[in-house]
């Protein structure tokens, strides 16, 4: 009696796993909402991906300029931020999976002002993975701050944040 058990459970649960319907990216597209969590605090949290089914990057140039670009590969943007400055964002890499995407991004931002330079540089490793509850979360961000003039800076690396949270889609 207990092969015919173990031969029913397989089929059963190949029955399960070939009915469950694998995430397609337009399982992903849109816009999706929620809480988040960063050391011990809640914030919300928006992302959007494209039809795709990859993350959608939102910017304003110094010109009042909004633009989206889709990370879906290695590459790099350079813009002038309001305020002034430069804004260098390289995308180091993107991972599609059935159930999400995933990506690697550093930033980098420097201004100079009555003498005075101003660094800051964020590396970003993101995540994003459809469940069955909703869109999983989890971005690891790493930064870096200098300010400084001719005589030197000051500064450097600050303590990883982590944020975690599940989004809902919106209609």
């Amino acid at each position: 009696m207990a092969p015919r058990l173990g031969v029913f459970a397989i089929a059963l649960a190949s029955v399960v796993l070939l009915s469950a319907r694998l995430a397609r990216p337009e399982d992903l597209t849109g816009t999706w909402r929620g809480t988040v969590t960063v050391e011990g605090q809640a914030a919300e949290f928006l992302a959007t991906f494209s039809e795709n089914g990859y993350f959608l990057f939102t910017y304003e140039n110094n010109r009042g300029l909004v633009r989206t670009v889709e990370l879906s590969a290695p590459g790099q943007i350079q813009f002038v931020p309001p305020g002034g400055g430069v804004m260098t964002m390289a995308v180091a890499s993107v991972v599609k999976r059935p159930d999400g995407v995933a990506y690697v991004l550093h930033t980098g931002f420097e201004r100079t002002s009555g003498g005075y330079l101003q660094q800051q540089y964020v590396t970003e490793e993101a995540d994003y993975a459809l469940t069955t509850d909703g869109l999983r979360v989890r971005i690891v961000s790493q930064a870096a701050s200098y300010f400084g003039d001719r005589g030197g800076s000051t500064g450097g690396p600050q303590n990883a944040r982590v944020f975690e949270g599940l989004l809902e889609k919106l209609p």
